[in-house]
């Protein structure tokens, strides 16, 4: 599995059962009932989608114009996601189920690579060396340097979650 795969599966939970459900606003909001397997596989793909084009574009953007044309561009990003979520939602029936914080998380987890979360994790702690960097070559630009530190250490305390989630589920049980 991928990483956008990963990514996407954060929108999904599968309860004891086996009901697949929908958290199209993630944590923030209520799930919808997945009827069918195939319903599934066209919600993920079009929650993928979505990652795989909006990540690359916030961050060129970002990277060209700086934060001011990574937020530029995110209304044109959000607001044709929303539509279709809103479309897609309306297929579906509402239930009262809820994804935490820890779900969301443990589902990540599972679908991420042992290796990749390790890279993610690297990288994250070598940005927030980077913002360290900065603010002491040219502590003028702190606030470049501070929402680096902040994003990337929250980034590296995620990380960090998850793998520890992975190693629990990996451990061999005796």
């Amino acid at each position: 599995m991928g990483h956008f795969d990963a990514l996407a599966s954060s929108s999904f939970k599968t309860n004891e059962d086996g009901q697949r459900f929908f958290f199209p606003w993630g944590t923030l909001g209520h799930g919808y009932a997945i009827p069918s397997e195939a319903e599934f596989e066209r919600l993920r793909r079009g929650v993928k989608a979505y990652m795989v084009i909006s990540l690359p574009l916030i961050i060129a953007f970002v990277t060209w114009k700086g934060f001011l044309g990574g937020a530029a561009i995110l209304p044109l990003l959000i607001v044709p996601y929303v539509v279709w979520l809103r479309s897609q939602c309306r297929r579906l029936q509402r239930t009262e189920e809820k994804l935490t914080l820890g779900e969301s998380m443990a589902g990540q987890a599972r679908s991420h690579n042992t290796v990749i979360l390790w890279l993610l994790e690297v990288t994250a702690f070598a940005f927030v060396g980077l913002g360290a960097f900065i603010l002491i070559l040219d502590p003028t630009d702190w606030p470049v340097a501070v929402a680096l530190i902040g994003f990337c250490g929250l980034s590296a305390v995620v990380f960090a979650r998850m793998l520890l989630i992975k190693r629990r589920q990996t451990r061999p049980r005796l």
